[in-house]
């Protein structure tokens, strides 16, 4: 737009000075005196450009930012797992929110659907890991339905690449955040669809009806006999009780994590959310609540 408004200056300018030098020629102008003119007009034209430049652009500049700003707020109100996340956290969604209005103000009209793209998979990473920290005060069934979306994307990611299971394990973690970037954006179809729906549920049952965090002692009580009665099945597939526990422990530990091989971590996490799931129900919602509310 600013090449615009110069080259269209300068083109007035031009035609202004060969206007009055055409017009001098039969009359007060003659020779050097035409070229002088067209000078003259191109100089004017030129310095009047330069003192626009600064206001016009910085008008233009602002025009866009404020549709972009507005595209922006559509999005938000639109799509169901951003709205959530406004809800939840204001912060984390404002800083999306005005990163997504500055780069929809700079791209140009076939770059706009890319950017919307690259947001929302930044928003379903902020969202997975404000989901952890939020789901003690989520419901039961936002808790069940995170758990159950949760083992079929990490069943999605075993079959192309253990180690990413990682990213969806530790959301949160700095060490594993291209992990997560990673694993997110494999997911696909239904997967991909279920599991920003559970988070959405998770964040807006959270805020709209927040629920007491679990009692440590009653949700423990509750996962420590859901342990019990499964821990011959771990050891069977895992090992003696103490590799059974060193995986537990990896689950909420990043750096631990790191120490167990992917495909085994990744096989157990799978194994626990589906005996979490199989908790009779007045227990399942908050020993789900407890267990990956601390993770």
């Amino acid at each position: 737009m600013t090449y615009l408004l110069w080259a269209a200056l300068l083109a007035l300018a031009a035609l202004a000075g060969l206007g009055a030098a055409w017009w001098g020629r039969s009359r007060f102008v003659r020779g050097r005196r035409a070229l002088l003119a067209v000078a003259v007009f191109l100089a004017v034209g030129a310095a009047g450009g330069y003192l626009a430049h600064g206001p016009v652009a910085e008008m233009l500049a602002k025009s866009r930012l404020a549709a972009a700003t507005a595209r922006a707020d559509d999005v938000f109100r639109t799509d169901g797992l951003l709205r959530a996340l406004q809800q939840a956290e204001p912060e984390r969604a404002g800083a999306l929110h005005a990163r997504l209005a500055l780069a929809l103000a700079a791209a140009t009209d076939g770059e706009v659907l890319a950017v919307e793209q690259s947001l929302r998979a930044d928003a379903l990473r902020e969202a997975l890991a404000a989901s952890f920290s939020r789901l003690p005060n989520a419901s039961d069934e936002a808790a069940a339905r995170l758990a159950q979306a949760l083992l079929n994307a990490l069943k999605a990611l075993q079959d192309r690449d253990s180690l990413l299971c990682l990213g969806l394990l530790h959301p949160a973690s700095a060490a594993n955040a291209a992990l997560t970037q990673d694993a997110l954006a494999r997911l696909e179809g239904s997967v991909r669809r279920d599991l920003e729906s559970a988070l959405a549920l998770t964040l807006a049952s959270s805020v709209i009806r927040p629920r007491s965090a679990p009692l440590p002692s009653k949700a423990d009580a509750a996962l420590a006999d859901m342990f019990i009665e499964n821990l011959p099945e771990f050891q069977q597939a895992y090992g003696n009780s103490k590799q059974v526990g060193a995986l537990f422990e990896a689950l909420a530990e990043p750096e631990q994590a790191r120490s167990i091989a992917p495909e085994t971590l990744c096989a157990f996490a799978q194994d626990l959310l589906r005996a979490l799931l199989r908790m009779p129900p007045a227990e399942r919602g908050p020993g789900l609540r407890r267990l990956l509310g601390a993770g």
